[in-house]
């Protein structure tokens, strides 16, 4: 199953970019089902593919050693957003884990194939490193969010639907 240029549009790692930049970008991109309850990658796993939820939606989920010894949910990805981005980013692994919650699908374009657009096309990579670096900002916020929301209550809100913003920049 292929995905339209328009479709493309849809996701916030492409804002601000032209129709031709785009259609660059479409053959890359391989959609994949999810069910509730798949794990979709692993923290601490080699990050080859950058994700994107088109369907359904997704928990992201960082590994708490202590004080809780749980994994706690950081963010929840709607459809549009991105998730899985390490592998755009060096060491190329994921720093956290991928959960589906609601069955949908996924976007899938492979980490190197990417990057080997950005080198040889400025401008898009330009555009994909500042919507990148403005969500990995946001989920930092969110992630900071979350985890002072566990410390307070004792870790103790598992299951909890206190999530931040999506969308916000």
């Amino acid at each position: 199953m292929m995905i339209t240029l328009e479709e493309l549009k849809g996701f916030s790692l492409f804002q601000g970019m032209d129709n031709g930049s785009l259609s660059k970008l479409v053959e890359l991109c391989h959609v994949f089902p999810m069910q509730e309850g798949d794990k979709l990658f692993a923290e601490g796993t080699r990050a080859t593919d950058v994700h994107f939820c088109h369907k359904g939606m997704v928990d992201i989920v960082i590994w708490v050693r202590k004080p809780w010894n749980k994994n706690v949910a950081v963010h929840r990805v709607q459809p549009g957003e991105l998730f899985g981005w390490s592998a755009l980013v060096a060491p190329y692994t994921y720093t956290a884990s991928a959960e589906c919650v609601e069955s949908g699908e996924e976007l899938r374009i492979k980490g190197h194939e990417l990057l080997a657009i950005l080198d040889k096309e400025p401008s898009i990579g330009y555009t994909i490193m500042r919507n990148l670096g403005a969500e990995i900002s946001t989920r930092l916020a969110q992630t900071r969010q979350r985890l002072s929301t566990e410390l307070l209550t004792g870790g103790s809100q598992t299951g909890s639907n206190t999530w931040g913003e999506t969308g916000k920049r």
